[in-house]
């Protein structure tokens, strides 16, 4: 359960945790072996096996975006010049804003999944981002809500 409303803010010492937290390498062994009632090599050892055939990519923290100024949420389909993938995704990439890029069949080529602080502020994404000169047209779904969420880890 959150302990946060969303009017408390998170401060600097917040953020550096948070950044620290997602550059580390790897949870605590020890807790870890303790939580599943085995050895600590055992969990040394298949934390090494899964890293290594890259089942596991990393040991980030997961963040509501909401409470860190960033409570917008909108999917943008792109259309982009043939030829040019890695051009627009480099290009993407350099948008903060845009989290996750993903190739799509169907309508467009491209959808991205973006955060903003403000609808102003998501106007000034889409703005950057159809600027781009290898971005042919776009369409932007907000959303209102999202009464689900998962990651790999819950599926599995």
């Amino acid at each position: 359960m959150n302990s946060m409303n969303s009017t408390e803010r998170v401060d600097e010492t917040d953020l550096a945790l948070i950044r620290t937290l997602r550059a580390s390498r790897r949870p605590n062994v020890a807790e870890a072996a303790r939580r599943l009632g085995v050895a600590r090599g055992t969990v040394h050892a298949r934390m090494a096996r899964l890293e290594q055939a890259e089942v596991i990519t990393g040991y980030g923290p997961e963040i509501e975006p909401r409470l860190v100024g960033y409570p917008v949420l909108a999917f943008i389909t792109l259309e982009t010049t043939q030829g040019e993938f890695e051009a627009t995704v480099a290009s993407l990439a350099a948008i903060p804003e845009i989290l996750e890029v993903h190739t799509v069949a169907g309508v467009g080529d491209l959808l991205c999944r973006v955060v903003a602080r403000s609808n102003d502020h998501l106007h000034e994404v889409v703005q950057t981002i159809t600027k781009l000169p290898t971005v042919g047209r776009s369409q932007t779904n907000l959303a209102l809500a999202s009464p689900l969420q998962r990651t790999l880890a819950d599926v599995l």
